[in-house]
């Protein structure tokens, strides 16, 4: 197999449409351009979007493959194995020990290997990547929530300086995602004192792909009292405003919060592992 190609920003709408040939839960257009081509992070994308592509990302943990597609009628060919070693081999030049599978925010688009994908799966297993966790979503009927609490509120632009240094003293792993939500609109935090004092919870939706919730979490002080459970309702009586039926929370920590508003654990992701000799 030749090197595969570089690909670039305008190769968006062919690698949408091979996602849609290809992969379950395909990303639309714009997710793939704001997951692939951002700014501050770009994926490296190679490939031919009629045949199969592969993205690839640095991060500091190693590298990630951001996506992998390979085009239902050109399995069985060898070609998934090539993408990925030119993955690989990026990797390595840019002086990454390891590679995984997904699971890299801010930018993620699964959180690892979808686990109805068994092609993919024995792909990455043929290839002596070791499976590192497991991750999943659960998925809430908007149709059946619990009352909306209140005392929250949806987060505006005069917000945005104390959420960028609240997430950065809290979850900085989490703090370039809620500064997207806040930006699109798609952001609720609660406030103490009745909604005038300082920030106690958040919930983002809708960040790197629509339908999907999360991240969400309570100033750590104040966990157990019932903080986050507002902020969680309020965002998905918000996605039910706004026309929604379901929603999956992503990438799932604790299972009982997302029980008690009717969430039930339902697609499950691998994440796996190699070190780069």
């Amino acid at each position: 197999m030749t090197a595969p190609a570089r690909l670039e920003r305008p190769a968006g709408g062919a690698i949408a449409a091979l996602c849609r040939r290809s992969v379950v839960d395909p990303p639309s257009v714009d997710e793939l351009d704001g997951t692939l081509f951002a700014p501050d992070q770009p994926a490296v994308v190679l490939g031919d979007p009629a045949t199969g592509v592969v993205a690839v990302v640095g991060c500091d943990d190693g590298a990630h493959i951001r996506l992998l597609a390979v085009d239902p009628s050109h399995r069985q060919r060898g070609l998934g194995h090539g993408l990925v070693q030119a993955a690989e081999d990026w990797a390595r030049a840019e002086g990454h020990r390891s590679i995984i599978t997904g699971a890299d925010p801010p930018y993620f688009l699964w959180p690892g290997l979808p686990s109805a994908e068994t092609a993919l799966v024995c792909l990455f297993e043929r290839r002596h990547y070791n499976r590192a966790e497991t991750n999943f979503n659960m998925d809430v009927d908007l149709l059946d929530l619990p009352d909306d609490p209140g005392g929250h509120r949806m987060a505006g632009p005069e917000d945005a300086d104390e959420v960028d240094a609240w997430m950065a003293a809290h979850w900085s792993n989490w703090r370039l995602e809620a500064l997207r939500a806040l930006h699109k609109g798609n952001l609720v935090i609660a406030r103490e004192d009745g909604g005038t004092g300082p920030l106690s919870a958040f919930c983002a939706f809708d960040v790197n792909r629509r339908g999907l919730l999360g991240p969400v979490a309570v100033r750590p002080d104040l966990m157990g009292r019932g903080a986050g459970k507002g902020v969680l309702l309020g965002a998905l009586h918000e996605l039910r405003r706004r026309g929604a039926r379901r929603v999956a929370v992503v990438w799932v920590g604790p299972v009982v919060p997302y029980a008690k508003v009717g969430g039930r654990v339902a697609d499950v992701f691998f994440v796996y592992r190699k070190e780069l000799a």
